[in-house]
């Protein structure tokens, strides 16, 4: 089960127990939140289109935190003409876990009816990441040296 989110000027897969980064939206960690613009429903075979909206269609979920993503540099040049512009922008967004979603006041998906595939990583996998883990700090600590 999975509904289409519009927000922020786009549109996003979203489904029960799953975390999606949107564009900002005003709130807090920990706050409810409602996405009501549902372009479109899907439960296996069955699936409603909206017409632009899904009529009775709500995603609710959590904000789990509030930030800005790394910094996309923006650079300007004209050859010969000694023009150079150099910015930077970092885009705000919203990480908000998806609760449930319902459908005419009767929830059809919820984040505890989903199975979470159990994340078990080799020994092999867990020493590479930890050797990597160490070379990050050693490296670190000698730029501050």
């Amino acid at each position: 089960m999975f509904a289409v989110v519009e927000t922020g000027g786009k549109q996003l897969k979203a489904m029960a127990g799953q975390s999606i980064f949107i564009e900002k939206i005003p709130g807090k960690s920990g706050e409810k939140v409602s996405l009501k613009n549902i372009v479109m429903l899907v439960n296996g075979k069955d699936s409603k289109v909206g017409n632009p909206y899904v009529k009775g269609a709500v995603v609710n979920g959590e904000i789990l935190e509030q930030g800005k993503t790394d910094k996309v540099i923006v650079y300007k040049m004209r050859p010969k003409k000694r023009y150079r512009v150099k910015r930077g922008h970092r885009q705000q967004f919203s990480k908000i876990l998806i609760e449930n979603i319902e459908f005419d006041g009767k929830v059809i998906a919820k984040a505890e009816d989903v199975k979470k595939p159990h994340a078990t990583k080799s020994k092999k996998e867990e020493i590479k990441l930890e050797e990597a883990q160490e070379e990050k700090a050693t490296k670190k600590a000698a730029k501050k040296k």
